[in-house]
């Protein structure tokens, strides 16, 4: 049995649900949410809605992307013949904040994790080996976490 009205333990559970979030952290949120103003929720709700539904991945690289292709495969100066493969879109973030890397990109969709029974069929590892070929890629730079 719960301490809490069942709308404010609904928010905590559906807060806990999220990577990172644990039981503490939900509570934290969920009691700040409902202190803030009312307009809060409603902007944070919204965000969330709208992400959702405007946000897809790119045709191309798998990054997150508002329309069929990401703002880096539509750049026609970046290095086409060069390949970046990382493991999720935030990592083009951490990459792109360097302001060095001119290249074009691949989101695998994660890491192989056998215990969590991500093999190679669950990432985008066909998808990166027909564009090396298609695209007569020179250069690969695996850039993923060094792990088993």
């Amino acid at each position: 049995m719960s301490d809490y009205a069942p709308a404010v333990q609904e928010l905590i559970d559906a807060l806990g649900r999220l990577p990172g979030i644990g039981p503490k952290s939900a509570q934290r949120i969920a009691f700040h949410l409902l202190k803030a103003d009312k307009d809060e929720p409603r902007r944070l709700a919204q965000a969330v809605v709208d992400a959702a539904n405007k946000v897809s991945f790119c045709e191309v690289c798998f990054n997150l992307s508002e329309g069929p292709l990401c703002t880096i495969c539509s750049d026609p100066s970046r290095d086409e013949r060069t390949l970046c493969v990382v493991e999720e879109p935030r990592d083009i973030v951490a990459i792109e904040r360097t302001r060095e890397y001119k290249g074009r990109y691949h989101v695998l969709g994660g890491a192989i994790d056998h215990l969590q029974g991500v093999g190679p069929g669950q990432l985008r590892i066909a998808e990166l080996v027909r564009r090396v070929g298609d695209e007569h890629i020179a250069e690969v730079i695996i850039c993923t976490n060094p792990n088993i």
